[in-house]
């Protein structure tokens, strides 16, 4: 058995390697590679790749997987699974696993520093390199009895809404069934005409990307969408939100990805920062640690945290 791991080494722990090691041969593949020359390519062997998504350019299609000779399988270093081809290893009895729930806090509080910097106008503070002016377009908003709107109310919606909530704001949310909870289930357009702040909070697929309309978003009036779990282009018309914040009628906030724009290319209350929300010390040692455990149950053949 041999394990191929596409990260950098000094990310793990001594204890960690030494449990990798235990239970088949461990190779790092620390360099971005070619992946029509990945080492992995000339093995027999039967292997595990444990693989982050930016050395695949978040795409490990049939493609590539159809070259790669006994593969057992895929563990995932994301709660994200849209990245892997996962009908083809389905039909070829690879196991795929994901890493759940290990940026929960991180991505929830990363959420409502964005909804602050917005209601304090802060993006605009920063391009007027914090000139003070008290005129109307640079008033800010108190977030306490302000509504608060999250689509999907999963792990990160539920600890989001729990945040909200203790900071006064009243919370609804829209959801495909309906919570056992104490906040309002409402329908999406009754989020995006009420809601002062809208947190998207849903998983990525076919039926979701199409979930937010250009009508709702044009319905938006003088509130804000607050973007932290996808790639925004992927869910909604990116553009169009740019649009209307520009023209001072919404505020957003949202990671950027490599659409070599920064912040001060954006006029009005947008707040745009690199995608750092999952990324804190406390979730990066979960995720080290649990993605470890789902290669090596791999290798025991009693797996975990298995997509399918």
């Amino acid at each position: 058995m041999k394990i191929y791991i596409t990260y950098k080494k000094d990310r793990f722990t001594k204890e960690q390697i030494k449990n990798l090691q235990a239970v088949g041969e461990t190779i790092f593949l620390e360099d971005f590679f070619d992946l029509d020359n990945a080492p992995y390519l000339k093995e027999d062997e039967e292997k595990i790749l444990v693989v982050d998504p930016d050395w695949y350019n978040w795409d490990i299609n049939a493609n590539h997987l159809s070259k790669i000779k006994n593969l057992k399988g895929v563990c995932l270093a994301t709660t994200a699974f849209d990245w892997i081809d996962l009908e083809y290893c389905k039909e070829n009895n690879i196991l795929v696993t994901n890493v759940p729930k290990y940026s929960t806090d991180s991505v929830a509080e990363y959420a409502i520093f964005l909804m602050m910097a917005l209601a304090k106008k802060f993006p605009m503070q920063l391009k007027k390199d914090y000139k003070m002016e008290y005129s109307k377009s640079m008033l800010t908003t108190e977030i306490r009895n302000k509504t608060l709107g999250i689509l999907g109310l999963g792990t990160i919606g539920s600890k989001i809404a729990e945040l909200g909530s203790s900071l006064g704001m009243n919370v609804i949310y829209w959801n495909r069934t309906k919570k056992d909870c104490n906040y309002k289930s409402v329908d999406l357009e009754t989020i995006f005409t009420t809601a002062d702040f809208i947190i998207p909070t849903f998983a990525t697929n076919e039926e979701t990307k199409k979930l937010i309309s250009d009508d709702l978003i044009n319905k938006m009036n003088n509130n804000a969408l607050i973007n932290v779990i996808n790639n925004p282009t992927e869910i909604y018309n990116h553009e169009l939100l740019i649009k209307r914040a520009e023209e001072g009628k919404v505020s957003y906030a949202f990671e950027i990805y490599d659409d070599g724009k920064k912040m001060y290319d954006y006029k009005g209350n947008i707040m745009a920062t690199a995608p750092y929300a999952f990324y804190t010390k406390e979730s990066i040692e979960r995720l080290l640690d649990i993605w470890t455990k789902n290669a090596i149950a791999i290798a025991n053949n009693s797996p975990q945290n298995i997509i399918m």
